[in-house]
């Protein structure tokens, strides 16, 4: 009987070989799921109580506002990355967001936010097949310090969490998530913009 557990015990379980090519596909896919997945969600996690009282802050900044002017950018290492994607497109989408939303899109001045976005596109890989992607959204207005009013200085009111999406995908889908984001992130400044601003009912309405 100790024999025979020796035997077994000694003998080798032989495994299928898989090539090098199915197991870094395998990873490879497995990995970029899990980024795309980081992608959809916000880059900063808070408890619900702690979240809603930054954001009962930050979107307490937009009242007032006349309205923002928007400036987008794109940082790339290499110019040919993602070539059609466009600055100006881009600053396309958040303006039709934003003005759909109710929200003047305006010339730079004091009493108007500067809504900013700046996208960076890197390739994971020499052919350029798959792309790193970080976007970023944020609303700077000129404020002055507490310990001294004279003082002024430029300083991002918003968002109250990091409005961060960033993620990997191919180049095939790495334009239309890169726009979606951006849209999704003007139409969340906007909802906050028009939780500040409510829309006043013209006198005489029964509404």
């Amino acid at each position: 009987m100790n024999s025979k557990k020796a035997k077994i015990k000694n003998q080798k379980v032989k495994l299928p070989k898989l090539s090098n090519s199915i197991w870094s596909s395998s990873l490879f896919l497995h990995f970029t799921f899990c980024i795309l997945l980081l992608f959809t969600c916000p880059a900063f996690a808070v408890s619900p109580s702690e979240k809603q009282q930054l954001e009962n802050f930050h979107v307490s900044t937009l009242k007032g506002l006349r309205g923002v002017s928007v400036s987008v950018k794109i940082i790339r290492d290499d110019p040919n990355t993602l070539s059609l994607l466009k600055d100006n497109q881009l600053a396309g989408i958040v303006e039709m967001t934003l003005q759909k939303a109710g929200i003047e899109i305006l010339p730079p001045a004091p009493d108007v936010g500067l809504y900013i976005v700046l996208v960076n596109v890197t390739p994971t890989d020499r052919n350029g097949a798959n792309i790193a992607m970080h976007v970023q959204s944020s609303l700077m207005q000129i404020v002055n310090l507490a310990r001294d009013i004279t003082i002024k200085t430029e300083a991002q009111t918003w968002p109250s969490l990091g409005q961060v999406r960033f993620g990997i995908a191919s180049i095939a889908i790495a334009k239309s998530a890169i726009e979606r984001a951006v849209k999704d992130q003007a139409a969340t400044f906007a909802a906050d913009y028009n939780s500040a601003n409510p829309k006043q009912n013209p006198p005489g309405s029964n509404q």
